[in-house]
């Protein structure tokens, strides 16, 4: 949240933007990088590992932050987000080392372009 194309008020000072992680093998979300200029600057959200070991996760890491808007910025945002796990595996950044045939394991950056009007 939010989707794709979704119209933000110009007047708006802030966006809150939601989601999701998981690393598999057990391996659980420590961190969340998130973006709304394309990756030029992050901040951290907030976890949500509802008491899960960093080590024995085997279920989706909820994130949630509320970024302000720059001032007189009006166009897209372009919200960017990766996910690191307990070993330290970042998601990588393109799909375009990891595209296959079959469209399996594709766990680059996840991308939303929002609207401000």
């Amino acid at each position: 949240e939010p989707s794709a194309d979704a119209i933000v008020a110009a007047d708006d000072e802030e966006i809150t933007v939601r989601g999701y992680a998981y690393s598999g093998g057990g391996r659980g979300i420590v961190r969340v990088d998130l973006s709304i200029d394309g990756g030029k600057t992050w901040i951290n959200p907030e976890l949500d590992t509802r008491d899960q070991s960093p080590y024995k996760a085997w279920a989706w890491t909820l994130w949630e932050a509320t970024i302000p808007i720059p001032e007189n910025h009006s166009g897209k945002l372009e919200i960017v987000c990766k996910a690191i796990d307990s070993s330290h595996n970042v998601q990588p950044e393109r799909v375009e080392g990891i595209w296959n045939h079959r469209g399996l394991l594709n766990n680059s950056w996840h991308r939303v372009t929002v609207n401000v009007k």
